[in-house]
């Protein structure tokens, strides 16, 4: 009843749940010291800032890299302690796989784009996973072992499967597309733990490629 009687009174809200708001609470630029009672509350957003600047270009990029990939795991363990019930398959009303998912597709897009030009190369402005990926495997050095091109098949054909799920970044980010379709309107399951461990040996297979200023 009060919350009809508050529409019929012209407000817009039928309750007020968002707290008074001090932008301190949330962001500050310094803290005073390690002896700063509120310093276990706040971590930094990115530790590329303090490089020096010959260093910062790479730092940011593998730092991006790294958080999102880091994050997609430990989004994928908490969401699978939430499902794991004693006994039991729980069904929840949310979906951890999406934000993982998402973030995984950004990372792998991201760290592409960072090989690519590693071996001297511009990705561009296209956002397409397979694209990026062709575009990178004609660049790589000639790889005539059989480890070396077992790993960059197998790297196909997971990024392959990502860009299945989402081809251009937009699926995982929107529940529609331009065109008013439902994104993400097929049933799947996914693994997304193992998506996100895979996504960490991604990472590491490809900043181990050797470049010519690493000879």
């Amino acid at each position: 009843m009060g919350g009809e009687k508050e529409r019929r009174d012209g407000a817009i809200f039928e309750d007020h749940v968002f707290p008074k708001f001090s932008e301190r609470a949330i962001l500050r630029r310094q803290m005073n010291g390690f002896d700063d009672p509120d310093l276990k509350h706040f971590v930094p957003l990115a530790f590329s800032p303090v490089m020096k600047e010959e260093c910062k270009e790479d730092r940011f990029e593998l730092e991006f890299v790294r958080s999102f990939a880091n994050a997609a795991l430990v989004l994928a363990r908490a969401g699978r302690v939430e499902t794991d019930g004693p006994g039991c398959y729980v069904f929840l009303r949310h979906s951890y796989p999406i934000p993982v998912l998402y973030m995984t597709r950004h990372c792998m897009e991201l760290e592409i784009k960072r090989t690519i030009r590693r071996l001297g190369g511009n990705a561009g402005q296209t956002h397409k996973l397979d694209s990026l990926w062709s575009s990178l495997l004609s660049r790589l050095p000639k790889h005539d072992r059989a480890g070396d091109r077992r790993a960059v098949k197998n790297m196909g054909e997971f990024v392959h499967s990502i860009s299945k799920v989402d081809e251009t970044g937009v699926d995982l980010r929107y529940p529609k597309d331009k065109k008013g379709n439902f994104t993400q309107d097929v049933p799947l399951f996914v693994d997304d733990e193992e998506v996100a461990r895979l996504l960490l040996k991604f990472i590491d297979q490809l900043e181990s490629i050797r470049v010519p200023d690493d000879d």
